[in-house]
C-alpha cells in the first residue's frame, strides 16, 4: 500500500488531499485505498503502480510516487465519504448530527461529489502527463500506451484539433479505446496502400490532408459511440456540457438531457458523413464517384435484369 508508513496513514492522506482529517482511523479507509489503487492500476497499468510502490517502500514520496498517490487518495476519500453519509448499526441506518452541525441538502451533496470527481479527473491528468513526460518504461509497456500507438490520433493536439478536451489527458486516453475501435471501419473504407501511408510512424506531406480527414472521422465516430454507449458520469463536467449544455451532474437532469444528446449525435453524424465524402475525394483525386459504374451489369442472355 502506498500509504501508512510508520502508521501515519491518516496524516499522509491529509498531506495528499488537503481535506482528509488526520484524526480519522486509517484502518477504516484502507479498504477504499486498496480499491482505488486497483482502479488506477487498471488505467495506467499495474507495472506503473508497482514501480511507485517500490519507490515508496524505499522512502520516496515525490515524483512518480506523488503522481500515483494523488488520484488514489482523492478517489478513496471520496468513496469513503459517500459511504459514511449514513451510519449503519444493529438498530438500522441512522443520521447523526450533534452540536451545531447539520446534514447537507441533497443538492449540496451532489455538488460536493462533483467537485471531488473533478479533482479525481485532474489528478489523473497530472499522472498521465507525468508518465508521458518522463518516458517511464513500465508506462510505455502498458496496454493504454500501446493502444495509443495503434491509433491514428496519437497526440493531444491532434485530438483537440477535432474536439476540445480542455487538455484532459484522462479523456484523451479514455477515447483512444473508441478511436482504435472505429478506425477499423475506416480502414475497410480505404485501400491498403492509403491506410499504410497514413497509419505509419511518419506521414508524407502529400498525405497530411488525408490523415487529418481520417483523424476527424475517427474522433467524431468515437464521440458518437461514447455518447451512445457510456454514462455521462465517465466524463468531466466541462466536457459533458459541450454536448449537453443543461447537464449539471445531478440525478434530476438525466431525462432532460436525452433530447440534447440525440440532437448532438445527429449533428456529429452529419459531420461524419461530410468527412467521409472528403476522404473519398482525397482518395480519388477530387471525384468520389470515379470508380462508380452508373450502368447495371446486365446480360442479354439472362431472364432477369438489375437496376441501380
Amino acid at each position: 500500500m502506498l500509504f501508512n508508513r510508520d502508521n501515519k496513514g491518516s496524516e499522509e492522506l491529509l498531506q495528499v488531499t488537503g481535506y482528509a482529517f488526520a484524526a480519522n482511523v486509517f484502518d477504516a479507509i484502507s479498504t477504499e485505498i486498496e480499491d482505488a489503487t486497483r482502479t488506477v492500476a487498471g488505467l495506467v497499468g499495474s507495472a506503473v503502480v508497482n514501480l511507485a510502490q517500490t519507490q515508496y517502500d524505499a522512502g520516496t514520496t515525490d515524483g512518480l510516487v506523488a503522481a500515483v498517490r494523488t488520484p488514489i487518495a482523492i478517489l478513496a476519500v471520496a468513496r469513503y465519504s459517500r459511504a459514511n453519509l449514513v451510519t449503519h448499526t444493529d438498530n438500522g441506518s441512522k443520521v447523526v448530527a450533534d452540536g451545531n452541525e447539520k446534514m447537507p441538502w441533497e443538492w449540496m451533496i451532489d455538488r460536493d461529489e462533483r467537485a471531488q470527481q473533478d479533482r479525481w479527473y485532474r489528478a489523473l491528468d497530472a499522472l498521465y502527463a507525468y508518465l508521458d513526460e518522463n518516458s517511464i518504461t513500465q508506462w510505455q509497456e502498458s496496454d493504454a500506451y500501446k493502444r495509443r500507438a495503434r491509433s491514428i490520433v496519437r497526440t493531444m493536439d491532434e485530438m483537440e484539433a477535432v474536439y476540445p478536451l480542455d487538455g484532459s489527458f484522462y479523456v484523451f486516453y479514455l477515447l483512444q479505446n473508441l478511436v482504435v475501435e472505429c478506425q477499423g471501419k475506416l480502414r475497410r473504407m480505404m485501400n491498403d496502400d492509403a491506410w499504410s501511408r497514413i497509419s505509419g510512424a511518419s506521414v508524407a506531406e502529400a498525405d497530411r490532408d488525408l490523415l487529418r480527414a481520417c483523424q476527424r472521422w475517427a474522433v467524431l465516430s468515437a464521440l458518437v459511440t461514447a455518447v451512445r454507449r457510456w454514462s455521462l458520469e465517465v466524463f468531466p463536467l466541462s466536457i459533458v456540457r459541450r454536448f449537453c449544455p443543461s447537464y449539471q451532474g445531478g440525478r434530476s437532469k438525466a431525462a432532460a438531457t436525452m433530447a440534447e444528446m440525440d440532437a448532438y449525435v445527429g449533428d456529429l453524424e452529419k459531420q461524419i458523413a461530410d468527412t467521409r465524402t472528403e476522404i473519398a475525394e482525397l482518395l480519388l483525386d477530387g471525384n468520389p464517384w470515379q470508380a462508380f459504374n452508373p450502368l447495371p451489369e446486365n446480360d442479354p442472355a439472362n431472364k432477369y435484369f438489375t437496376a441501380q
